[in-house]
């Protein structure tokens, strides 16, 4: 009965630390957008890149002066950095402002038109 006894301790004492070190293997926690949570490294990488090429397709837009789709890609891509991308990094925070300034910055222009550019030279060399 001692050889069982002392067995029964050890496996109690064995258990206890196995559910110890599994306790400290998990952590839960809340997870606000899952799609994020569940992208594949392979599909990250995907992902950053079509980000890139939203931004360089909005500054495509913005050199050729169309701000309509300047503006659509920037949005597009505040959309997919504020769904899968970490919402407490100090990185995001800024790139999101930097976007943010961005799109502040490229409402459309009015361009005057020939014809008023050359009426006001006229006025100017008489």
């Amino acid at each position: 009965t001692r050889l069982w006894d002392q067995a029964g301790e050890r496996w109690t004492t064995l258990s206890g630390d196995v559910w110890r070190e599994a306790r400290g293997l998990l952590r839960v926690t809340r997870i606000d957008h899952p799609e994020a949570a569940l992208i594949a490294p392979e599909q990250s990488f995907f992902l950053r890149e079509n980000l890139k090429l939203r931004l360089l397709n909005a500054r495509l837009a913005l050199l050729s002066r169309q701000f309509d789709t300047a503006q659509v890609d920037l949005r597009e891509a505040q959309a997919m950095l504020d769904r899968y991308f970490d919402a407490r990094s100090r990185k995001l925070t800024q790139t999101t402002e930097l976007l943010r300034q961005v799109q502040g910055q490229s409402r459309q222009v009015t361009v005057p038109r020939p014809d008023d550019t050359l009426a006001a030279l006229s006025a100017v060399a008489r």
